[in-house]
């Protein structure tokens, strides 16, 4: 057998000028003998939006607030300064109405500057929306031009724009009648370079001009800008700007950033969980995430403030998602909503009468995944250019719950109706955030019960306690359920 030695190289250091002093322990590690075989199948990702995970990380798009929404906020939700209050309801656990306090911007336009405040103003405004269901937009009113006034975005954290690589421009403008000037789409350096330049040819004064352009920057610039310049006074409307490389991941339209999935993909997971997490059931029910609304043209998304202090634009949304795991080769996870906030935040629950519509969106969910092209969500698909069915195999009812009577009810119509509809669906359970106590057992009880053939742990634990658990799931019984 090869064995390597690890000594205890300081103490034996230290103890080396002591008689009869010697290292009492030592490591063995036996190379040549491998351990239990663990399934692939055990290793997958966990996607949500959080921390900018996907607006700024994975999701390509460089513009930050590119449709004007960012300041939209959650029905009965309402902002003091930096703080945002979320609305007023009972945590159907504790039976208790929450105080909660989230973070908000206190920018009047995110994301947007003017070059010259004295020349030109801006203020958000819904006058004629392209889209209802994302109908702000920016009124830029230039009173002096005499030095054009520029529209600035500097992205997340500055843009990385490449030398002689291609961005894709596309802007929806609506010129007022006493605007006679040019439009021109600039790439700048940190320091204010012009890297790019391209004119946006505006064909019809007072009406949206939908506009698309290639830009190419002459020079690298990590923490690159993009900016709309005028030349002449007078009033513009700007309902939609974004840029995004031309390479993205597999070259997918509205794709992925082409680096940080090409580092999931070296991962090799064999699974993808997406929405989340938290974001699935929202502070309250109202900025639960809506797979609906993620879905059409990019410009139309309505976007969501995230459970965790942000808007999410839906640009990775649940196409998007499903066309991701396709490429990597990786099985598809949606997790859905059962009617209930965030049980460790708001935590209300929809009324009895309204578990119906959870029921059907989450139905609509799987067809529009796997279902055939003759089937109402199954042709929506069709219509985003995938008719063949995607790689769906799983589905998590709720997330990290409780399982209280409120939770049981909505999880089993729900698991009821996948299990007669869709019986190739994988339905994982939850047993709540901890790993051991009551509630963890209570949920470990109901899976058995109900015959739910996987549960999804989420432990909120130290690597210490790891460490001293290493016998954790060594005695989960291997005729229940699946971790």
């Amino acid at each position: 057998m090869k064995k390597i030695f690890l000594p205890f190289a300081a103490v034996a250091l230290l103890l080396s000028s002591c008689k009869d002093a010697a290292p009492k322990e030592e490591l063995v590690i036996n190379l040549q003998e491998k351990g239990a075989e663990v399934a692939s199948s055990m290793y997958g990702i966990f996607f949500e939006e959080i921390n900018h995970a996907g607006d700024g990380g994975l999701y390509a798009e460089l513009v930050k607030n590119r449709s004007f929404e960012e300041l939209e906020m959650p029905e009965g939700y309402y902002a003091e300064g930096d703080v945002l209050h979320p609305k007023k309801v009972c945590n159907h656990i504790s039976g208790e109405v929450r105080e909660g306090s989230f973070r908000w911007t206190t920018e009047p336009v995110p994301g947007w500057t003017l070059s010259t405040k004295d020349a030109a103003e801006m203020k958000l405004t819904k006058e004629q929306p392209k889209f209802s269901t994302a109908p702000n937009n920016l009124k830029v009113t230039i009173k002096n031009a005499s030095t054009p006034v520029r529209l600035i975005n500097e992205g997340y954290w500055g843009m990385n724009l490449v030398k002689d690589n291609s961005y894709q421009l596309r802007t929806i403008i609506r010129p007022a009648s006493d605007y006679k000037g040019k439009v021109t789409a600039l790439l700048l350096s940190e320091q204010g370079e012009v890297l790019a330049s391209a004119p946006v040819d505006i064909t019809a004064a007072g009406q949206w001009n939908d506009l698309s352009l290639a830009m190419q920057p002459t020079a690298t610039s990590a923490k690159g800008k993009l900016a709309l310049e005028f030349d002449a006074p007078g009033t513009v409307y700007v309902d939609y700007v974004s840029l995004f490389p031309e390479k993205t991941f597999h070259d997918r339209p509205n794709g992925l950033r082409k680096d940080v999935a090409e580092i999931l993909e070296g991962l090799h997971p064999a699974f993808v969980r997406w929405p989340g997490g938290c974001v699935v059931e929202g502070i309250s029910l109202e900025n639960r995430f809506e797979w609906k609304k993620s879905l059409g043209d990019p410009a139309a998304r309505s976007g969501e403030y995230s459970t965790w202090g942000y808007r999410c634009s839906y640009g990775f949304g649940y196409h998007e998602m499903l066309q991701f795991c396709e490429d990597i080769d990786a099985k598809a996870m949606f997790v859905c909503n059962v009617g209930l906030g965030c049980q460790y935040r708001m935590g209300d629950a929809s009324p009895e009468s309204k578990i119906a519509y959870y029921l059907d969106d989450c139905m609509d969910a799987i067809e529009y995944a796997i279902g055939d092209v003759t089937t109402e969500w199954g042709a929506k698909r069709a219509a985003m250019g995938h008719p063949e069915p995607f790689n769906l195999e799983y589905l998590g009812i709720g997330n990290e719950d409780l399982i209280d009577d409120v939770f049981r009810n909505r999880f089993q119509q729900i698991f009821d109706a996948v299990k007669a509809t869709y019986p190739d669906i994988v339905v994982v359970g939850t047993v709540g955030p901890a790993p051991s106590g009551p509630d963890y057992e209570a949920g470990w009880q109901y899976a058995r019960e109900a015959g739910v053939p996987i549960v999804d742990e989420h432990s909120y634990q130290s690597s210490s306690w790891w460490f001293h658990n290493l016998d954790h799931y060594d005695t989960t019984d291997r005729e229940g359920p699946k971790v």
